[in-house]
């Protein structure tokens, strides 16, 4: 694949990351002010809202012309996911354990080596485009 293809894909992966956040920011804030919900029910909900969305962004939008079937996808994503955020939360324990770098910059930190890491991984695994799998 050429690289202003892969450089568009990494653009659309940024704006997809924001929509994502924002929908789990959002509706964690409608459902626990508005709707009362505990926070912490509305934290997940907001959160599995936005993995839901994240994977139609990914597939349809950031991926385009994937050639791995649907459920496979689905699978290899919710599996992938899953580690990076164990990955992440694992990173951010040793940084912020071993270094005095403050809890918000750590996170940062972390997540910004995460999103490189899951687009290369969604980007040659999950959402292939190629035909070899």
């Amino acid at each position: 694949m050429s690289l202003p293809v892969r450089l568009a894909a990494l653009f659309r992966f940024g704006i997809g990351g924001l929509l994502s956040s924002a929908v789990a920011v959002g509706i964690t804030a409608l459902l626990h002010e508005a709707g009362e919900w505990d926070e912490r029910v509305a934290a997940a909900a907001g959160l599995a809202a936005a993995l839901v969305v994240n994977f139609g962004v990914l597939r349809y939008y950031v991926f385009r012309g994937t050639h791995v079937p649907f459920t496979s996808q689905l699978v290899r994503f919710l599996g992938s996911s899953g580690i990076f955020r164990m990955l992440e939360y694992g990173a951010f324990l040793l940084l912020a354990a071993f270094t005095g770098i403050h809890y918000l910059v750590t996170l940062v930190l972390v997540l910004g080596v995460s999103f490189g890491l899951k687009f290369f991984v969604y980007d040659s695994w999950v959402f292939s485009r190629s035909h070899r799998q």
